[in-house]
């Protein structure tokens, strides 16, 4: 659900969001604070935002005229009123105002969460409103395979020749590059400028992204290990479930060594690609990673094993690498060295430098399974219509 608190001022606002933060699941949350006395309702999406939670030392008129406007003309929120003091009529005009539920301040930990659970039981969520994106990730099962590569050519497959609007996050906190594999230029921001604003929204995302293409934008990594200092695991939690939103894709590009933000974005991931190169250490990392994802309790089916630059005449064959990983090769992407190279030496999609790449057919392939969409041939002339 995505969760909105207003507060009356930073202690009881700070005070909330730990309470919340300690136990997020896939909720989305938004901390901001009163101007004055006012809520300020115009700042946040009401139509998407399934629970608001206010507060106040003692119930005022204005918050019942702005709950009761909110309430009579939007099916969403459900609105929890914090207070520390209030008589039983004006508790009985809380109610007639809209307000689901009132909590006696100071703020218990588990009224506050039981409030929140009988909303979420009662479906507060309106029933049109459905996130719009899916979450696949990619990780090399060791240094070099190939994944950022691979995933960033596979966003560009899917925004220009599927028509998906796609969002690629670069995860790789210690000097990622994914930028660079699609642009010769870098822009001035990223994910470190937005992640940890509490009234996070597509806008700001649009905002710090580079536009690859029309419909394909790059969030770069932070730009040294000490500006990423302080991201949390709630932070891109809350970064994938805005960005769900609003794109149709976002692909998220993994270091290989887990950690606990990794292990956040693979829980919520639908597809997740390890890659590996037809080499004996590739096998045992793949094979360590396999059973990693499967300690983790991750279906077999969410799990795509991407085996990259391989070759025909390779002593390795294809049995010997699934014998050896104890599960199936679901993608091989063929090897192309120099058409690779020259994509990645001038900052290109491989799509624009070998359209006929065998790199570029099998991407093709994964971006049209993902997405159930053939490629869009382009637009026919006047005369092709005309004579046709």
């Amino acid at each position: 659900m995505k969760i909105v608190v207003i507060a009356s001022n930073p202690e009881i606002l700070h005070q909330i969001q730990s309470l919340l933060e300690r136990n997020p699941g896939s909720d989305q949350f938004i901390f901001l604070q009163r101007h004055g006395k006012q809520i300020g309702l115009d700042r946040i999406d009401l139509f998407s935002t399934n629970v608001l939670i206010l507060d106040s030392d003692s119930i005022n008129p204005e918050d019942m005229k702005t709950i009761a406007a909110c309430t009579r003309e939007h099916i969403n929120p459900a609105i929890l009123y914090l207070c520390a003091n209030h008589s039983e009529q004006q508790l009985l005009e809380l109610m007639r105002a809209g307000v689901s539920e009132v909590i006696h301040l100071p703020l218990a930990e588990h009224e506050l969460h039981e409030a929140v659970e009988r909303v979420r039981a009662r479906n507060y969520i309106s029933a049109s409103y459905r996130p719009r994106g899916k979450i696949v990730s990619f990780m090399s099962c060791k240094g070099g395979a190939g994944a950022t590569f691979l995933a960033t050519n596979l966003g560009y497959a899917l925004a220009t020749e599927c028509r998906q609007k796609v969002l690629f996050i670069d995860l790789h906190m210690q000097y990622g590059d994914a930028s660079f594999y699609l642009s010769s230029t870098v822009s001035h921001h990223t994910l470190a400028d937005i992640i940890k604003q509490s009234g996070l929204d597509s806008s700001a995302i649009a905002s710090a992204a580079m536009q690859v293409a029309p419909d394909f934008y790059l969030l770069q990594a932070p730009e040294s290990p000490e500006k990423a200092a302080g991201i949390q695991i709630q932070h891109v939690d809350n970064l994938l479930t805005v960005a769900i939103q609003e794109f149709d894709f976002v692909i998220v590009d993994l270091p290989h060594a887990l950690d606990a933000i990794s292990m956040k974005v693979l829980d919520r991931s639908e597809r997740v690609f390890p890659v590996m190169q037809p080499m004996v250490p590739y096998m045992r990392a793949m094979s360590n990673t396999l059973h990693l994802f499967g300690m983790l309790g991750y279906e077999s089916h969410k799990i795509n094993v991407l085996l990259n630059r391989m070759e025909e005449n390779l002593s390795i064959s294809m049995n010997t690498i699934e014998d050896a990983i104890q599960k199936k090769v679901d993608r091989v992407i063929p090897n192309d060295f120099l058409h690779a190279a020259d994509s990645v030496n001038n900052g290109v999609p491989i799509l624009k430098v070998a359209p006929q790449s065998g790199i570029c057919i099998s991407l093709l392939e994964i971006a049209k399974d993902l997405s159930g969409v053939t490629s869009h041939a382009k637009e026919k002339s006047f005369f092709e219509k005309l004579f046709n």
